[in-house]
């Protein structure tokens, strides 16, 4: 039987504001105080979920305890471990990295899966970002020519990381290992590690993002997909940017839409989730377009070597960067050209996505970007990994038997998954790549249109709205 769907609670510091605010009381924003209804926000957003939440069990006393190990210590496996263990079973997050996972300051927006994620992981929302009051678009003298009310919380993966991070006992999560191979037999399954260290669990969660080691084993066929394009990134600190740039986009979701490349921009925390003002950094992204080959000349690095994906930051050519500037001088207005001016090193990530055709491979579940993974014009990712975590504990907790919960995580989540996917190049229309159907095209004609683009990038209850 369905169950009616759950509001959560929303925490009292979910701003950082600084200091407790009531419901209804006045929070930070990132323009000023001003009264902001947390609860009410949360609640409604919440409640526009599609999908019913199933209970957590109460007593697990007449099972055997169940293992499981997860690889991956990122969000995706943070998630698994905290809702596997709700439910009574012992996991253990095994991370490649021999050092923590922090300061890579991505910037995140919030959806009410995502919220909801947190909050039942046990992770809450203290301080969890910057909300803006709406969104506007610039033309090419920074001129703002539209906006669109519409409030919003904005994080970064710094944040997120270290709130799951804090949910996890540290004797549970395991830096320096790097997965190599799993074997399984029906009722278990045995993960090996370089270096010669073997586990043995009832189930190996693989949440280790898009180039899932996990995933190159159960599902070799599956790759990632090229988009077609690539984005410039970097977060200037708020203190180094011109006054006009701080008051006129500063406080906002932003954009800037010239043919066939989009430019975003929206504020973060600062280093260590420093909410001040001051003392935050303004996101920056810019799309353009880009072939294979294109992209096989950028990755080649600063001493000549040749990268398969992606370029490390410190390694990116110099006259690379030097042709980005020169390029953003041609067409950027002044206040994104100050945020790039800003930046000592921009860095850029090429756009990838897929979809695995299933999520479970008998002993082996796929959560997170190792499952399927989005382009990100909605800013999904992070949501849908705690939906993916959320959901394999839900079907495990209800079955008795692994191998029925698996199959029922299955049914539930890839086609969401999927639908995803499938929106986030819909999306990706905008840039005119690979337009082959007479719906791409039509989708491309509508967000030429820069209202139609604050309309449908990163907003909340996309799923919903779809159906």
């Amino acid at each position: 039987m369905r169950t009616p769907i759950l509001t959560a609670r929303p925490s009292r510091r979910l701003l950082g504001s600084g200091r407790t605010a009531e419901p209804g009381g006045t929070l930070c924003s990132a323009r000023g105080a001003r009264p902001f209804r947390l609860r009410e926000w949360a609640v409604y957003h919440l409640r526009q979920l599609s999908r019913a939440i199933q209970p957590m069990p109460g007593s697990l006393s007449s099972r055997r305890k169940r293992r499981a190990i997860i690889v991956g210590g990122s969000m995706s496996g943070l998630f698994a471990a905290a809702f596997l263990r709700q439910i009574g079973w012992d996991a253990d997050v095994y991370e490649r990295s021999t050092v923590e996972l922090v300061g890579r300051g991505a910037g995140i927006t919030t959806h009410p899966e995502l919220m909801e994620a947190l909050e039942k992981s046990g992770a809450g929302l203290s301080d969890l970002g910057i909300e803006v009051e709406k969104r506007i678009t610039l033309d090419r003298a920074g001129r703002v020519i539209a906006e669109k009310v519409l409030p919003q919380i904005l994080t970064s993966w710094d944040r997120l990381q270290r709130l799951l991070r804090g949910i996890i006992d540290p004797a549970h999560y395991h830096l320096g290992h790097m997965f190599e191979r799993m074997e399984q037999d029906g009722s278990g399954v045995v993960v090996h590690f370089a270096g010669g260290r073997a586990e043995r669990a009832d189930l190996l969660v693989g949440g280790d993002g898009i180039r899932s080691s996990v995933r190159s084993q159960v599902a070799p066929a599956v790759q990632p997909i090229y988009s077609g394009y690539y984005i410039w990134r970097g977060a200037p600190n708020e203190a180094d940017l011109a006054p006009q740039t701080r008051s006129s986009i500063f406080p906002y979701f932003a954009f800037f839409l010239p043919p066939r490349q989009q430019i975003i921009g929206y504020p973060i925390a600062g280093l260590d989730n420093d909410l001040r003002y001051g003392h935050r950094r303004y996101n920056f992204i810019w799309y353009r377009v880009g072939d294979s080959q294109a992209l096989r000349d950028m990755c080649v690095d600063e001493n000549g070597h040749q990268h398969e994906y992606s370029v490390p930051p410190p390694l990116i050519r110099k006259d690379l960067i030097a042709q980005m500037r020169a390029d953003a001088q041609e067409i950027m207005p002044p206040q994104f050209l100050d945020c790039l001016n800003k930046l000592q090193r921009p860095f850029f990530t090429p756009i990838y996505d897929f979809s695995t055709p299933q999520l479970v491979f008998g002993r082996v579940a796929l959560v997170g970007d190792a499952a399927s993974s989005a382009r990100p014009h909605m800013g999904f990712g992070m949501a849908k990994a705690g939906g993916d975590a959320q959901a394999l504990a839900a079907a495990l907790g209800s079955h008795d038997d692994v191998d029925d919960g698996l199959a029922a995580y299955n049914r539930s989540r890839q086609p969401i998954g999927e639908r995803v996917m499938l929106h986030g190049r819909k999306l990706g229309t905008h840039l005119g790549v690979n337009l082959r159907t007479d719906e791409d095209r039509a989708m491309w004609k509508l967000l030429q249109d820069h209202r139609a683009m604050m309309d449908w990038i990163a907003v909340p209850n996309f799923l919903v709205a779809e159906r």
